[in-house]
């Protein structure tokens, strides 16, 4: 299984202290109709912060890694060709239910 390096949380949930680099998080594989993005920035908003402190709730579709808003190139395309719109190298951004403080989001 391939990993990538993601921000995730000692306990769940915490102030920044909390906040840690996890190498050995699996990376995403994009399924029919996705792409895999190789993210080059995330946003860090209000809903980030309370989420990560427990005070605002997590959609229950969301990984465990938080993050909603990103931006980076598309790297690979779904198995049936993803969406018909993107190829790899295609520059991007997008929102997501979670997952876009790491290297890869699907």
């Amino acid at each position: 299984m391939a990993t990538m390096k993601a921000v995730d949380i000692q306990g769940a949930k915490g102030e920044r202290e909390a906040l840690f680099i996890n190498a050995d998080t699996p990376r995403p594989t994009p399924s029919a109709g996705q792409v895999l993005v190789k993210i080059k920035a995330f946003g860090i908003n209000r809903m980030d912060i309370l989420q990560r402190r427990g005070l605002y709730p997590v959609p229950p579709q969301a990984p465990a890694t938080l993050g909603v808003e990103f931006s980076g190139v598309v790297d690979s395309l779904g198995p049936d060709g993803g969406h018909d719109a993107f190829r790899p190298g295609d520059e991007v951004f997008g929102l997501a239910y979670g997952g876009a403080y790491a290297e890869y989001i699907a």
